[in-house]
């Protein structure tokens, strides 16, 4: 393991001492990907009206799953550690994590590749959020003792190449417009015999 990799991991790591982050931390690391779930199928239904910001969470949606499998299938198998807890001494671990590669991050792919496609489709500057709470996520497995953060560097890095080209080919296309359209009608159809308007 690179020496900077293991530094970059203490110092992080060791910020448990400060007991007031580590619920921060434990929360970030382990529930806030159901906070995602949950805000991306609010969107799904609030925004139902607004076809190009559907088309944008559906390339988040592939951005995710083919970032996923190009990290498990293909960087995974041409690089593996397991996590620091198992390798390392005195390593705070916060959360339960079952022993495998920890390389990449699926945590740091799943929500970079959201949060890049928003922090795209978003023009004011409220689209730096987005970013910051990627990196927070991300950093906040290393800060429980889970993952390194070079995880972590090609978690962002894959995401950022896949949905970079994902949005570059579909965030204009005609097709998906038309797409998400058919969807919608028979949506509005499905909730209209439901009695909501």
């Amino acid at each position: 393991m690179n020496s900077v990799d293991i530094s970059l991991f203490r110092s992080i790591n060791n910020l448990t001492d400060i007991k007031f982050f580590d619920p921060i931390g434990i929360f970030l690391a382990k529930y806030s990907i159901y906070v995602l779930a949950v805000f991306l199928i609010f969107k799904w239904f609030q925004k139902r009206d607004n076809t190009q910001y559907r088309i944008y969470l559906i390339i988040s949606i592939l951005t995710a799953l083919s970032s996923e499998m190009f990290g498990k299938l293909l960087a995974g198998r041409m690089y593996y550690h397991t996590q620091p807890f198992t390798v390392l001494n005195n390593v705070h671990q916060l959360i339960p994590k079952t022993i495998g590669n920890s390389y990449p991050s699926d945590h740091t792919i799943i929500f970079f590749s959201f949060m890049i496609i928003l922090f795209f489709c978003t023009k004011t500057w409220s689209r730096y959020n987005y970013l910051l709470i990627a990196i927070l996520v991300s950093l906040s497995r290393v800060f429980v003792g889970v993952h390194y953060p070079s995880d972590i560097f090609f978690g962002m890095l894959i995401a950022l190449i896949i949905g970079s080209i994902w949005y570059k080919l579909l965030a204009k296309s005609q097709f998906m417009s038309k797409l998400v359209d058919f969807y919608a009608q028979l949506e509005k159809e499905f909730f209209n015999k439901l009695g909501f308007e």
